[in-house]
């Protein structure tokens, strides 16, 4: 029989947030493994005396965690769906009919709180997977990957000349010379401020059409971000900067540094930075704290793998330095002197010459201390009688060759790159952070930072991290709980097994 539901709403409920929440409810579980407690100790400066109840530090970081586990980047949109979602407030600790937290109060705590708290969370939960078994430390994983921000090139403005005293003073005296002639001095003025707004009309139409010609640009290579970046700043974002990313037009961007364990993916540290820094100054900051952080859960690290974006000289030597063996490919540079490519000619360290293939000196000529290169060259005598000239330099007098002062530091790459457990750490590498880059902007926020500023996106960024975490441990516990269940079930199914049988046994002993 079918019929119509009709809803009379009663004026009094006999009911609980314990009855309306599944006992297996996700942040039910959450709760259970995570405490927060230890951040009011953290919080205490930042306690009101007076004035509206402040909001509660530990309810702050689960409304962070809530935020990043429903992928909403919106504080308005996180209070929103805690509303409507009664798991969520019994995480909160809120009862049916009490208030949430205004979102704007979410977010000026967000920048009062410092950003040792937030990475004292990442640690505690960093800390909680080590205890289950889930980090070896043995080996890590370094990538980076472009997050956009709060900001759009119409935020662009040109950056204003920082000037020293003097240089500010002489450049009062060109723009504003003394004249000889008191009585005509009033007049000059005049003139001198109409011209002085003439040129300011000039300089407000030359940076709008840089400005337009910065939109206009938008599709070209990142190389020339470098130099826009020099000239220009956004005034919602001073932060951010411009970049490019693959098949994606220019925009204002922060970059996002992971470093991650091979055994489960777990993250072992975050770092967020200006986008136009670069990959190989920020290895070394992330190797430093990731090495620190697990220095301090008694791990050690024994091999780095990452791309070849963040090879260089200085960070082989860096990392070899610590005992820990890199797995960076290094980048191959286009040969346009000839056949005969640079590992064709041998260095001798005690001359300091280096020996081409026909078994003549290239002599030291300099150094070039910017890219740390030495420079060698033959004699133009030699290169010119030489058999293998079209093979070396067919367009040159002579062969001129470039030597890095680390060169011991990539033949020692070379050999390692060539044994077979270099394949193993390239695919720990792109079965690592890469991954974890896609899973945190599709479903953890990382897609866009709603802050602005780079501590505030830091702080997020420490968030997003742990909440990636969180999942891998959660999702270890259920197993192991259903292992037990399991183990359980067997155990009973197999004792009332034997006790049938052992009861047949008797009645057919009983009837014989």
């Amino acid at each position: 029989m079918l019929g119509k539901k009709k809803f009379e709403p009663k004026l009094m409920y006999n009911l609980t947030m314990d009855d309306l929440v599944p006992e297996d409810n996700f942040y039910r579980r959450l709760d259970k493994i995570l405490d927060l407690r230890f951040v009011y100790q953290e919080c205490k400066s930042l306690y009101g005396q007076t004035g509206n109840p402040s909001l509660d530090p530990v309810v702050f970081f689960k409304l962070e965690l809530v935020a990043y586990f429903e992928n909403i980047i919106s504080d308005r949109a996180l209070v929103k769906k805690a509303g409507d979602m009664l798991g969520i407030r019994y995480y909160l600790g809120y009862d049916i009919d009490e208030k949430l937290p205004w979102h704007s109060t979410i977010s000026r705590t967000r920048g009062l709180i410092k950003e040792e708290t937030f990475e004292q969370i990442f640690e505690q939960i960093l800390k909680m997977c080590r205890d289950a078994g889930l980090i070896d430390g043995k080996h890590q994983s370094i990538d980076s990957t472009l997050v956009k921000a709060n900001a759009s090139l119409d935020s662009l403005e040109i950056k204003e000349p920082h000037l020293e005293l003097k240089e500010f003073v002489n450049r009062v005296y060109q723009e504003n010379p003394v004249n000889e002639n008191n009585t005509q001095q009033g007049s000059s003025e005049v003139t001198q401020n109409n011209k002085n707004d003439e040129d300011n009309k000039k300089d407000n139409k030359i940076s709008n059409e840089n400005l337009k010609l910065v939109k206009m640009e938008k599709e070209k290579k990142s190389s020339s971000n470098m130099d826009r970046n020099k000239k220009y700043r956004s005034r919602t974002d001073g932060d951010s900067r411009i970049a490019t990313k693959p098949k994606t037009p220019t925009a204002m961007y922060y970059s996002t540094f992971y470093s991650v364990d091979s055994k489960k993916k777990i993250i072992t540290n975050v770092l967020t930075t200006h986008a136009d820094r670069g990959d190989i100054p920020g290895y070394i900051e992330i190797l430093d704290k990731t090495e620190a952080r697990l220095w301090k859960l008694g791990l050690t690290i024994e091999e780095i793998s990452a791309d070849k974006g963040f090879c260089s000289g200085n960070n082989l030597r860096q990392t070899e330095q610590r005992g820990i063996a890199p797995y960076i490919p290094s980048k191959k540079n286009a040969n346009t002197e000839g056949e005969f490519t640079s590992d064709k000619f041998t260095y001798d360290q005690v001359k300091k010459v280096c020996i081409c293939p026909n078994n003549q000196e290239l002599k030291y000529s300099g150094y070039d201390s910017e890219k740390e290169l030495m420079r060698f060259s033959c004699r133009k005598r030699l290169c010119m009688n030489c058999p293998f000239k079209k093979l070396c330099c067919p367009n040159a007098e002579r062969r001129q060759l470039k030597k890095t002062i680390y060169y011991k530091e990539y033949e020692r790459l070379e050999t390692r790159l060539a044994k077979p457990h270099a394949k193993t750490a390239a695919m720990l590498r792109k079965t690592g952070p890469e991954p974890l880059f896609a899973e945190a902007k599709m479903y953890n926020g990382l897609s866009k930072f709603m802050s602005r500023g780079l501590d505030k996106n830091q702080k997020r960024s420490y968030m997003i991290a742990s909440v990636q975490n969180l999942k891998r441990l959660l999702t270890l516990t259920e197993k192991i709980r259903h292992t037990y269940i399991n183990k359980f079930i067997f155990t009973i199914l197999h004792f009332l097994n034997y006790c049938i049988t052992m009861h047949a046994k008797k009645l057919r002993l009983s009837y014989c």
